[in-house]
């Protein structure tokens, strides 16, 4: 899919910038012209000599060099998309405020095709607010973010910081590419949860339940390659094109979805939520006794699909999902009247090739009206997608009547 694209690669000055010459070789592989832009920080890392062989191109660095008649950063934003890995805090900063100090900056405030930003730094530096500040607002601007994965750091920690690996850089681009303008949700902002909620009854014990949140990951990924601004709550830690909100208990999703509701399009529930939670946590792990009995008692938790159903506004969906072992349709007709959400995603947990912990489901969308439809068994990737293709035309019928109502 990328033979004859012309892919451009900014390498800012970090570690990382040794990997970026396996992504230019995957490129060269499946036959895109590559061309490479480097920060002056950059040559610390990898040499102007590798990259050239690897791209077989000229690389830039400085600001004036003249191509023909052209200045150089007019003259490399003659790319199909631009790339820049490693991208270091302070070039992403310099990005979000438009700073135009050297080559790599001056071409990317001058580029107006796709851009795909590949972060890497130490953990504290990305986790720093004036950086996932400018994070989100290159996210707003259009520009695509492959944010970084865990693992081992170059300062000897382990955390959150390391670039993406080559392989996956590359095959986002290729969708990036591939999907060209179509990216139906770009502008929205979609909330889903994820996952199954634990209850603390102790300190080293808890109630939960048989959710993997596969299902509410798969739609995180599909809205964002959708377009969509995500933000994923969820009760484990994910990597992904999406901001990612850990939230253990239900009190602790509720809380975070009602704070996030107000900026939101779209909220999707696909999290397993505990309707119930230990009434007295105890501070101390409980002994065990000579009784062969023993009693938790349990208090409901928040509903907090029903209650942000009843707090949205009218441009706004709320999503919710059921899952049952016994009368599916009958039951999620039922709980879409008593939420007060515009879909309930009905699906059967009592089949064992569906449901918790299969990369499969099958489901029926049912709406406020009482119509189903449903989607057949397929990949819950897939069925994720049937499901944002769902929302999509409700999304625009809202917009339409918007209009019409001014």
């Amino acid at each position: 899919m990328l033979k004859d694209k012309n892919i451009l690669i900014g390498i800012t000055g970090g570690i990382a910038a040794y990997k970026v010459c396996n992504l230019i070789r995957l490129f060269k592989k499946a036959e895109a012209n590559v061309r490479v832009v480097l920060t002056p920080n950059a040559l610390n890392f990898v040499t102007k000599l590798t990259l050239q062989t690897l791209s077989g191109n000229e690389v830039y660095i400085d600001n004036f060099e003249i191509d023909e008649y052209k200045p150089e950063h007019i003259s490399l934003t003659e790319a199909d998309i631009f790339v820049i890995a490693p991208a270091s805090a302070n070039t992403i900063s310099k990005l979000a405020n438009g700073i135009c100090d050297n080559l790599l900056l001056s071409t990317a405030c001058a580029f107006n095709k796709p851009m795909l930003i590949a972060p890497a730094m130490n953990e504290n530096m990305w986790n720093n607010k004036f950086i996932q500040e400018n994070i989100e607002k290159l996210q707003r601007s259009g520009m695509f973010i492959l944010n970084p994965a865990e693992g081992f750091l170059a300062c000897g920690a382990n955390g959150t910081g390391r670039m993406r690996e080559p392989e996956e850089i590359y095959e986002k681009v290729n969708e990036i590419l591939t999907q060209g303008n179509r990216a139906p949700l770009k502008g929205k902002k979609f909330l889903i949860t994820a996952g199954g909620t634990r209850e603390k009854i102790d300190p080293v014990r808890y109630i939960t339940n048989a959710s993997s949140g596969k299902m509410g990951l798969a739609i995180a990924d599909s809205a964002s390659k959708m377009g969509a601004d995500v933000t994923l709550v969820s009760t484990f830690e994910s990597n992904g094109d999406w901001e990612n909100i850990i939230a253990e208990t239900a009190q602790e999703m509720s809380d975070i979805v009602d704070k996030k509701l107000p900026e939101m399009d779209c909220v999707i529930m696909a999290a397993a939520v505990s309707d119930y939670k230990v009434k007295n946590y105890s501070e101390q792990k409980i002994k065990k006794t000579d009784s062969d009995t023993m009693s938790i008692e349990l208090v409901k938790n928040p509903d907090i699909l029903k209650q942000i159903s009843a707090e949205k506004n009218s441009n706004q969906l709320v999503i919710g999902f059921c899952a049952e072992s016994e009368n599916l349709i009958e039951n999620a007709k039922k709980k879409i009247q008593a939420k007060g959400c515009d879909l309930i995603i009905a699906n059967d947990i009592s089949r064992k090739d569906i449901g918790f912990n299969s990369n499969e489901n099958e489901v029926y969308i049912i709406d406020k009206n009482l119509n189903e439809k449903k989607l057949d068994k397929d990949t819950k990737q897939n069925i994720s997608k049937d499901i944002l293709n769902y929302i999509l035309v409700l999304l625009q019928d809202k917009e339409r009547e918007t209009l019409l109502t001014k």
